[in-house]
């Protein structure tokens, strides 16, 4: 029960906490609805199983260099999602666009992968976590680490329904400017990313 409410309490800080992945979920939910959203907030259900898979392996062996490169990629991969954002917000309308929430997944996949976060707390906090809560028994392992996804995805999924109930309520430019917002948040967002790491990948 202690290594679920721990998985639970975990997820659900990271899943409200302002990043690349939120700021998507919150741009696909504006672009498209909230089941664009919710698919985008699904994203690490599919990257994460390579990010839990290659910390728990790697763990003791990551040199800093190869984080901060990581860093640094999944920074201008955030730059570039934030600069097609805003040129999005010049012509945007209120018209879902056909596929969006494939879309949104692909790139919100993209994003998660290279994004240095969720590497930084497998390898940092949550790693070493599961590890020991595993060496104590397996149920207790599985249990953290379903609970941390359960309310990771759930908090982004709530967030994205509620920026869609206020969706219908905008104007075509109303709904530009709050494009245009989320894509300087974006490319604020990576740029903050390249400047963290970027010392580190030299």
């Amino acid at each position: 029960m202690r290594a679920l409410l721990l998985g639970l309490s975990i997820g659900l800080a990271a899943g409200i906490s302002p990043g690349p992945l939120l700021v998507l979920v919150i741009t696909s939910t504006l672009r498209s609805g909230w089941r664009a959203g919710a698919v985008a907030a699904c994203a690490p259900l599919v990257t994460d199983v390579v990010v839990v898979a290659g910390t728990l392996l790697v763990l003791d062996h990551l040199p800093p260099r190869a984080l901060g490169v990581l860093g640094v990629i999944g920074g201008a991969v955030v730059v570039g999602t934030g600069i097609r954002v805003l040129r999005e917000a010049r012509t945007a309308g209120l018209v879902p666009a056909a596929g969006s929430p494939r879309r949104a997944l692909r790139q919100a996949a993209v994003v998660n992968l290279l994004s240095p976060h969720p590497w930084v707390a497998w390898a940092t906090a949550l790693g070493p976590l599961t590890i020991a809560t595993w060496r104590q028994g397996a149920g207790g392992a599985v249990a953290l680490v379903a609970g941390f996804y359960v309310t990771l995805v759930g908090a982004k999924i709530a967030v994205a329904v509620l920026v869609a109930g206020g969706r219908h309520r905008l104007t075509d430019a109303g709904y530009g400017r709050a494009l245009a917002a989320a894509g300087v948040l974006l490319v604020a967002a990576g740029i903050a990313l390249i400047v963290e790491f970027g010392p580190a990948a030299v």
